[in-house]
């Protein structure tokens, strides 16, 4: 993983602000490539990890005076009311999931409640990974916003897509099926924490369910999303 970062800087002054700056960057064993400005004053970089501003200020401290600009508080974003219009994408996605379900089961010559299940939890995986990497530094942004993992590391909104993404081939392909479904378990499981978490606060908050493509505020729709699948993943568990 090689991402690109740029910080607003304070404190500098003068070329050799920029020379400092520039080799206390690249101390960082993280940190593969460092360009920093003087005008505009910013750095940016290429990393193998994502750096907070906190952790950048941290990094930056022992040369004194420089800083990442503060930001001011972002206003609370500005999502659509909260309609079974504004939810058409998701409801379309599902209804395209449930007839492809459908037509496995014609084909089969009957109901199969397995089957089911394991093409509607992979292909649900893959459609929203789909969606997600789309914008993959966008959806990491958005996710940090609630969930509880990707707050405390930044880089799992970055690796979240991909993890949909195994976890969806793994269903299709039918591979492991009790550590695939102890994994997704606990996968939702933190997210739903998150999800609740930021339901039961009240503030307008973007659901990263999509990625970015689709501007959904987060709901109980969000919430019932993601037990849906823990519950059908935890009755898997059992089954197996």
């Amino acid at each position: 993983m090689n991402l690109p970062q740029t910080f607003e800087l304070t404190g500098l002054s003068c070329p050799s602000c920029v020379e400092k700056i520039r080799a206390r960057l690249l101390d960082h064993p993280a940190i593969t490539e460092a360009v920093v400005t003087l005008h505009p004053p910013q750095a940016d970089i290429r990393t193998h990890q994502v750096f907070s501003d906190e952790e950048m200020n941290e990094w930056l401290r022992p040369l004194g005076k420089y800083q990442v600009a503060a930001e001011a508080s972002p206003a609370e974003p500005v999502l659509p009311a909260k309609s079974a219009r504004t939810y058409r994408p998701l409801i379309i996605l599902l209804s395209y999931l449930l007839l492809v379900i459908t037509a496995a089961n014609i084909m089969q010559g009957g109901f199969d409640p397995a089957l089911s299940m394991r093409l509607f939890m992979g292909g649900f995986f893959i459609a929203f990974s789909f969606f997600k990497m789309l914008d993959l530094r966008g959806f990491s942004d958005a996710y940090r916003s609630y969930d509880l993992v990707a707050r405390a590391l930044p880089a799992y909104g970055f690796v979240y897509p991909f993890i949909e993404l195994l976890l969806g081939l793994a269903y299709l392909a039918g591979w492991e099926p009790a550590w695939v479904n102890a994994a997704t378990a606990l996968v939702m499981g933190v997210s739903l924490l998150g999800v609740l978490k930021a339901v039961t606060s009240r503030k307008t908050i973007r659901c990263a369910c999509l990625g970015t493509v689709f501007n959904l505020p987060m709901s109980t729709v969000t919430i019932i999303e993601d037990g849906l699948m823990l519950v059908m993943a935890l009755a898997s568990v059992l089954h197996f």
